[in-house]
């Protein structure tokens, strides 16, 4: 039985300078069963209040939910801007 998941994390904007080197595309983690989104920022070392934007299969995810073995999750930085 498996005791790891593995998830594929992209970053955008800002965030992609926490990629390792010669992951542009991406990275993919091994996390425990059982780690949620907040775990995956946590592993690449991205504060917090850096990962304005979670999304999942097309969805906003919060930081509190689960992973499963072979999910793609986008981080995005807060968003800043728009019409006064």
């Amino acid at each position: 039985m498996a005791e790891a998941i593995t998830v594929t994390v992209k970053l955008f904007a800002a965030l992609r300078r926490l990629l390792p080197p010669g992951s542009e595309d991406g990275v993919v983690l091994k996390l425990p069963i059982g780690s949620t989104v907040q775990d995956a920022v946590d592993a690449l070392g991205i504060p917090s209040d850096q990962a304005g934007m979670l999304v999942s299969k097309d969805e906003y995810v919060e930081a509190d939910s689960p992973l499963s073995d072979g999910q793609e999750l986008s981080i995005f930085p807060p968003l800043a801007g728009g019409a006064a």
